[in-house]
């Protein structure tokens, strides 16, 4: 009876997490109108936190300056088992302690730019599969006394803010191209990234790092446009024309988009 309640309990786990990352149907419109502003409120979900400081830096997702200036203080390292590679990467989280003497009554939201590696000095937070999230130094005291320096926590994914512009991050030259996006609404996460030259096909870039997609290979004409999934096939957001001009490191790009299918 014991192993069988045990199963149980990682079953719900591991549905849970599931839930957490593909979301429901609740609060998405799906069909004739796709509304990217919307986005499925995930379960609670149990975990622990730490605090720590990126130093400006924009984390494993690779948001750089830019993140730290769209996100401010409001951010997460997630462990291995919530970053999943970089598929976390822009998900935003209502956090909030539970079941500690050092809780406070209030929530906090915030988005997922770096990972927190699973090894020494954060192997017993980060490490064996553990559901963590470090958080910035400055949003920790938001919902426990920092002084407790780790609290037992419950977390779920929300819609993010309703960007209606999109901020990229740019980064290579004529043969090779690689894209971050930040400022995603809804979900705050990117599915898959497609991009396509001055009168020709689209072209799928392949994740390469944290948020960053890349294509290399061919040779792309501006301008350039960028297409991104966040729904799976059924939304997608298209910035026409996005890139224009010379591409080089560090360039960063501010795009309205459409809505497409």
């Amino acid at each position: 009876m014991g192993s069988s309640r045990l199963l149980l309990v990682e079953a719900i786990a591991v549905l849970a997490l599931v839930c957490f990352h593909v979301g429901g149907a609740r609060g998405f419109s799906i069909g004739s109108i796709c509304n990217p502003l919307l986005s499925a409120r995930g379960p609670w979900i149990s975990g622990h936190s730490t605090f720590y400081d990126d130093h400006g830096r924009g984390g494993a997702c690779g948001y750089g300056a830019l993140g730290s200036q769209l996100y401010g203080t409001r951010f997460a390292a997630g462990s291995p088992r919530v970053y999943l590679g970089g598929l976390a990467c822009g998900m935003c989280l209502e956090v909030r302690c539970v079941g500690s003497r050092a809780c406070r009554r209030s929530s906090v939201r915030l988005t997922i730019t770096d990972l927190c590696p699973p090894g020494y000095p954060n192997t017993q937070w980060c490490g064996g599969g553990k559901l963590h999230l470090d958080i910035g130094k400055d949003a920790f005291p938001i919902i426990a006394d920092p002084r407790a320096g780790h609290v037992p926590i419950q977390f779920r994914s929300v819609p993010c803010a309703p960007y209606k512009v999109l901020k990229l991050n740019l980064r290579g030259h004529r043969w090779w191209l690689e894209v971050t996006v930040l400022a995603i609404p809804g979900s705050g996460r990117v599915l898959k990234m497609e991009v396509a030259g001055k009168g020709g096909r689209w072209v799928s870039l392949k994740r390469a790092f944290g948020a960053a997609w890349s294509t290399a290979g061919s040779t792309l004409q501006t301008p350039i446009s960028v297409r991104i999934s966040i729904f799976g096939k059924f939304c997608k957001l298209i910035a026409k024309d996005c890139i224009k001009g010379q591409i080089y490191n560090g360039r960063q790009l501010s795009c309205a988009y459409t809505v497409g299918y």
